[in-house]
């Protein structure tokens, strides 16, 4: 077996768990080595150790891929570190597990239960909502209601909290900015999520869906195979669901590692706890082992992030590496896609998709190759542009996205609602600039757009720059980086609570520290 060094603060996590007792969150900075001091300072020195068995909790099935293949790598044909006594996985996968250990391999699953669900509830428990029509809320709020249950699957209400605790649920509803699209009350729209949530339950040994995987054998308190240690990767990005199935995995005496960047919490906006490092560290009384040191930024980019993160430091071998600005557009009127040569190695980062859209079509009409990342975006555009039956024509499209946009902006401010109108206006902005263009280049059709959006998010185009949202760029890194438009979206001019005023600032980070020797600051001058 290869030999690795660890830097001091890896050595540190080392001591904790050969030396130490009690839980740890271990806050790794972007491109600290997090990885590599799991693997190497964590799980080898408790295997080799004898420390006991352990599960690593991934943040996702590729990332539990490559826990596993990293294991392997360093286990060789050593017995000790193959299942049981080492598994990974995702927190899914392992409540999944327990769920198929309750009610057999043959339970279904299917992503539109509670869709399926709502649609029961409205053929059989119609409700007047006008004078006009006999609808259901179950049926005319199926998608607020939808993504209210799954967000009180996420939070606890259930199994941390009672199902009927009404001031929960507006809870969930005040955080997330949840609002009916028919002006139907809060008290409404809690009473029907209620309902569906205890539907669901009821079918919890014949169909689960996602958030069923994590939901269902807390609220049933399902068993699991225990362990001595649990080791929690992008603790960052947890909510209480996904924490209390660690904890309920965790052997009585056993021993916790959390490992994350809480100025890498960007999303809070899909039920993730902005303060989760936090929370886990109240929990389970956990010490703080810092891992500051980055190998992967520039001493240029790293003091860019300083401005946002202080703690962070450059790796004494970093090359200076280059921080600059420059104009979208020149004064010799060359976008700068032209002037830089853009290529497969590089991407552009934004904090909105208009102007990724907007640069797209550009880059494209020019002969650039690019792919824009986020398929499930394109089905959100492509799901906006269709939703007017009447409407055919790209002309029409532009007319009915300004009224719609000024509509919906107008509504969510007066609700003080801000983030859900930084969405309508970002979608609104996305689809208007691809109408316009593809208008100006002679096509017609609304189909048109949705042709072309397809297109653009199916990827496979060679040496195709990457152009992706903030968000989508979390956990990547390229040789040059360039963040378009940061002067017009960085912060969201929406962002009105604290906490979200907290993530743009992590948002900004995340951008700055995905670059390994240049960054580019793109703005256009107005």
């Amino acid at each position: 077996m290869p030999e690795f060094t660890l830097s001091a603060q890896q050595q540190a996590v080392e001591d904790f768990v050969i030396n130490g007792t009690g839980s740890a969150n271990v806050e790794a900075r972007a491109g600290c080595g997090k990885t590599f001091t799991l693997v190497q300072g964590v799980i080898k020195p408790i295997i080799e150790h004898g420390k006991g068995d352990l599960a690593i909790m991934a943040f996702n099935k590729s990332a539990a891929e490559e826990f596993k293949a990293r294991i392997a790598t360093m286990a060789g044909g050593d017995e000790r570190y193959k299942w049981p006594k080492v598994d990974a996985g995702t927190v899914h996968s392992f409540g999944f597990s327990a769920v198929k250990r309750w009610v057999g391999k043959g339970i279904k699953v299917d992503g539109a239960k509670v869709q399926n669900i709502l649609k029961s509830l409205a053929m059989h428990d119609p409700t007047v909502l006008n004078d006009s029509a006999n609808e259901s809320i179950y049926d005319t709020e199926a998608g607020t209601i939808s993504k209210l249950v799954s967000l009180a699957k996420q939070s606890g209400i259930g199994f941390i909290i009672g199902i009927n605790d009404v001031r929960a649920w507006h809870d969930l509803i005040d955080h997330h900015d949840i609002e009916s699209d028919h002006d139907i009350g809060p008290e409404a729209i809690v009473q029907a999520a209620i309902v569906a949530l205890q539907s669901s339950i009821k079918q919890d040994r014949d169909v689960i869906d996602f958030d069923d995987m994590i939901f269902c054998p807390l609220y049933h308190n399902l068993t699991f195979y225990q362990k001595d240690w649990i080791l929690i990767d992008e603790a960052q990005d947890t909510n209480p669901a996904r924490r209390a199935l660690a904890l309920k995995m965790l052997k009585p005496g056993g021993r916790l590692v959390a490992v994350g960047d809480d100025r890498q919490a960007i999303y809070g906006f899909t039920g993730a706890d902005a303060n989760a490092l936090d929370l886990i560290a109240n929990e389970v009384n956990a010490v703080t082992l810092p891992l500051t040191v980055t190998y992967r930024c520039p001493k240029a980019v790293v003091k860019e992030a300083n401005r946002i993160v202080p703690d962070l430091e450059a790796h004494e071998s970093a090359p200076d590496g280059v921080v600059r600005a420059i104009p979208r557009v020149n004064k010799d009127k060359k976008e700068f896609y032209v002037t830089e040569a853009l290529t497969g190695e590089d991407a552009v980062l934004c904090r909105n998709v208009a102007p990724l859209l907007d640069l797209a079509y550009s880059m494209l009409a020019a002969g650039h190759a690019c792919r824009l990342e986020g398929r499930d975006i394109g089905e959100g555009l492509i799901k906006l542009a269709t939703r007017w039956k009447s409407v055919h024509t790209l002309g029409q499209l532009i007319e009915k996205l300004q009224e719609w946009k000024d509509r919906e902006v107008q509504k969510w401010q007066a609700k003080d609602k801000p983030m859900m109108a930084q969405s309508a206006e970002d979608k609104a902005d996305a689809l208007a600039h691809i109408a316009k263009a593809l208008v100006s280049d002679g096509f017609v059709e609304v189909e048109d757009l949705v042709t072309w959006v397809r297109e653009l998010f199916a990827g496979g185009k060679e040496n195709a720059t990457t152009l992706t949202t903030i968000h989508k760029s979390k956990g990547r890194e390229w040789p040059r980086v360039f963040i378009l438009e940061r002067r017009k979206t960085l912060p969201s001019k929406w962002a009105r609570k604290k906490w979200q005023q907290h993530q743009e600032a992590n948002l900004e980070y995340v951008a700055i520290t995905r670059s390994e020797q240049e960054l580019v600051y793109v703005d256009s001058k107005e």
